[in-house]
């Protein structure tokens, strides 16, 4: 799932972004685009099912996966503790010993989320860099 913020055109944080040097345009896109990620993986964590261990409702990360000057992704997800959430979410068939015995039904979590709160996380994410590029 993503998460666009365009920063281009007449727009004055286009213009003052592109003034500054790479490195700091780098570092307030990333602080940007983080603070929006959080937004997305805070509601994520809220949504998720707790199970009996509540592993996977406490291990919802946000990592950056790529950066560019003008461009953040980064990935909200389930981390290694609980690399079973994308089987949450989506569903899956139950299988013992080579045989398929049931369906466990999906448990979305993480779309519900991500549709819910885009529109909050591109708020904090341009608030966020107004704040850092004093506008």
């Amino acid at each position: 799932m993503k998460v666009r913020l365009k920063v281009e055109g007449g727009d004055k944080l286009a213009r003052r972004l592109q003034m500054l040097a790479e490195e700091t345009a780098r570092e307030h896109m990333r602080e940007a685009a983080l603070a929006g990620a959080e937004v997305i993986r805070a509601e994520a964590a809220e949504k998720a099912p707790r199970g009996e261990t509540g592993t996977l409702k406490d291990d919802i990360q946000k990592e950056i996966k790529k950066q560019t000057k003008s461009r953040v992704d980064i990935h909200v997800g389930p981390g290694k503790k609980a690399w079973y959430g994308r089987l949450v979410e989506e569903g899956h068939a139950v299988v013992r010993n080579g045989k398929t015995i049931g369906h466990a039904p999906p448990y979305p979590f993480l779309r519900p989320a991500f549709d819910e709160k885009t529109g909050e996380a591109q708020e904090v994410m341009v608030k966020e860099l107004r704040r850092r590029l004093k506008l």
